[in-house]
């Protein structure tokens, strides 16, 4: 299965970069100990954050100058926010950006952990959690909120998981991975959002 998701990343067409400010997120691929199904694992955080506070979200952040590429920086944070042992992480490839409605260019990077491992987040993270491949492809377990400006009508897919809601930006990015890498064909239109940001 890594194999294959593998070469569907490898088949990407990356983008150009814009002038914006950019930050790395790491989707973390992982088995949990007596699970078959592969998880991903996501992060809320904390309500008392500024920015983003009590959201799911992918581990990452802004790149910071010392970091030698987007990867380096979803690495580094990833291992800032919830203690990841980056030796632990295969990388399998990356997504193309999307970018926040704070204009921020966010390009999503794809690891598998080689070894479980217990995660302990720091003063941004109230929690963190996985969910099942299978849970996110189901199409029941989707909701689509329908997003209209002008002559463009987009649909965001949001999930529900154990009180959990995983939607916007983080959504999208779990959404693209699964089409690309699993043909899950959840309803969006990722170069429309691409080129509109203010969802």
């Amino acid at each position: 299965m890594l194999d294959s998701i593998k070469q569907k990343l490898e088949q990407i067409n990356l983008i150009d970069s814009t002038e914006f400010k950019k930050a790395g997120v790491l989707i973390i691929l992982m088995r949990e100990e007596g699970l078959d199904d592969l998880q991903i694992l996501f992060t809320k955080r904390s309500s008392n954050l500024s920015t983003h506070s009590g959201e799911v979200s992918f581990p990452g952040g802004k790149w910071e100058k010392g970091d030698t590429d987007l990867y380096q920086t979803a690495l580094r944070e990833s291992n800032e926010e919830i203690d990841l042992d980056t030796n632990n992480i295969q990388r399998l490839g990356a997504l193309n950006y999307l970018l926040s409605r704070h204009k921020i260019e966010v390009h999503p990077y794809i690891g598998y952990l080689n070894k479980y491992q217990n995660f302990s987040g720091n003063y941004e993270i109230d929690e963190i959690f996985t969910v099942p491949l299978s849970f996110l492809m189901h199409p029941k377990n989707i909701t689509y909120k329908e997003f209209k400006k002008n002559e463009l009508k987009l649909y965001i897919p949001s999930w529900v998981y154990n009180g959990n809601k995983i939607w916007g930006l983080t959504a999208m990015i779990a959404a693209d991975f699964l089409n690309i890498c699993f043909d899950a064909s959840i309803k969006t239109d990722f170069d429309s959002i691409r080129k509109y940001d203010e969802y």
